[in-house]
């Protein structure tokens, strides 16, 4: 009896290591896709670049606790070169923040005044805009060209079929994101969420575009707003659409 029961024993170990073994090679696999797919969902978010030089007009709206403290007016100017394209944000007071883009190379970021000294590479990408929840890391979605890039799954969001980004860095600077968790819709690769998470995983700020407005029978973004969840504040980015 004893020896019955060691041999179904032993049995049932060897089926339990086998069935292990086969899950741990799914899981790999699993894991394996997740990063080949995020890579290439993230590179063809990095290539969508504008198609003509464009000037844009808008207000920030600082937000403490619900209550608007400012209100800032800004320009946006997006300049095609030629390997990739340049956009200027310049706050009403003369502060300039330069982010140059490719798809194929990291963003550069550079920050100044419009009538002061030429512009500085920037240091630290986790400065805000004009006093805003906007950092440089938001304006250039630098998180797109972070090493790790995972298709987590697909889901519906805010009634749209989306793909489900998480980029994640391993040497994420103090006060920094450790990981954004993005929604891009399927269609346009338009981000219709994006959640960003300190060194600790709590969530810190989440991205998110709040108005549209038809425009010659286009849809354009009229407001588009981050909050920042830890301080209570938020930042509304709103353009001035016009109808001709």
């Amino acid at each position: 009896m004893r020896d019955s029961s060691l041999r179904l024993l032993r049995s049932c170990g060897a089926t339990y290591v086998a069935v292990l073994g086969l899950l741990s090679a799914s899981f790999a696999a699993d894991v394996a896709t997740q990063r080949t797919e995020g890579q290439r969902i993230a590179a063809e978010v990095r290539a969508l670049a504008p198609r003509t030089n464009g000037t844009n007009t808008a207000l920030i709206k600082l937000r403490n606790r619900g209550a608007v403290r400012a209100e800032i007016p800004v320009t946006i100017r997006t300049t095609l070169t030629e390997g990739g394209w340049i956009t200027d944000y310049l706050s009403g007071d003369g502060l300039l923040y330069r982010v140059t883009r490719s798809p194929l190379t990291p963003s550069q970021y550079q920050t100044g005044r419009v009538n002061g000294p030429a512009l500085q590479p920037a240091g630290n990408l986790y400065i805000p805009f004009a006093g805003s929840d906007f950092w440089l890391v938001d304006l250039g979605l630098e998180f797109f060209h972070w090493p790790e890039q995972r298709l987590v799954t697909k889901e519906q969001r805010r009634g749209e079929a989306c793909f489900v980004l998480e980029s994640s860095t391993p040497s994420p600077p103090p006060g920094g994101y450790s990981r954004v968790k993005t929604w891009l819709d399927q269609d346009t690769l338009g981000i219709i969420v994006a959640e960003a998470y300190d060194l600790r995983g709590q969530l810190l700020k989440v991205f998110e575009p709040k108005r549209f407005q038809k425009v010659n029978g286009k849809w354009q973004l009229k407001e588009m707003e981050i909050r920042n969840e830890q301080n209570d504040s938020r930042t509304s980015l709103v353009f001035d659409v016009e109808v001709q």
